[in-house]
């Protein structure tokens, strides 16, 4: 019966062993803040991102919990989904090896607001309907932002008497567009998480001694 115990103990402590060593090979358990900068006063941004399911092999991705890009504008709440336009969560990150490349995603919106120039305007009276669009990207190292704006005049009286817009007296389209714009990362903090197999093997170890104990009590 010792022989038999000490084997049983052994075998539990070689276990617990080598799901650590798992542990530690198949996750770097941390959660990393990252700040980074668009060049060309373009904009800047931070972010958070869990590392615990990176291997350390081949190209990875993992995701940001939460992070925000900041180009000091604000899009006009007639955009769709105005507020998360600039959100950064749920963002690729990439990594080769192990290796912090840089984020990697994409948003985009758009938006129609109507207006009427009254009677009294000088280019009165015109019905005037503005659809615009916008779309930005960050893949690693590169930035690129894009949007429209639409302006689509129509007279007045011809809005009011069909009650569609079915033709327009002219089109104006503004259009920016900012691409491939350089962006560097500065890692500012690292949060070490637990490693749930270390967790599962130290319970594991824990309940086989448990169990010789007991055993030892009955035997004795």
């Amino acid at each position: 019966m010792p022989r038999l115990g000490t084997a049983i103990a052994s075998t539990i402590l070689s276990l617990f062993g080598a799901v650590s060593l798992v542990g530690v090979d198949q996750a770097q358990a941390a959660v990393l803040h990252y700040n980074f900068q668009i060049e060309n006063g373009v904009g800047d941004g931070s972010f958070k991102v869990d590392t615990s399911s990176l291997t350390g092999i081949g190209y990875e991705e993992a995701f940001v919990s939460e992070g925000i890009l900041n180009t000091g504008y604000t899009l006009p709440d007639y955009f769709e989904g105005s507020k998360d336009y600039y959100n950064l969560a749920g963002f690729g990150v990439l990594f080769d090896e192990g290796h912090f490349l840089g984020l990697q995603g994409s948003r985009a919106t758009y938006g129609i607001t109507d207006s009427i120039r009254p009677l009294d305007d000088p280019d009165g009276p015109l019905y005037l309907r503005v659809r615009d669009s916008s779309f930005w990207y960050i893949v690693s190292t590169s930035f690129g932002e894009y949007s429209q704006s639409e302006h689509n005049y129509m007279n007045y009286q011809s809005y009011i008497n069909d009650g569609l817009l079915i033709s327009d007296a002219y089109i104006l389209y503004r259009r920016s567009w900012s691409s491939d714009v350089p962006v560097s990362y500065t890692l500012v903090n690292t949060e070490t998480v637990p490693e749930p197999l270390t967790a599962g093997g130290t319970a594991l170890a824990l309940a086989g001694l448990s169990w010789l104990k007991h055993k030892k009590k009955m035997a004795a």
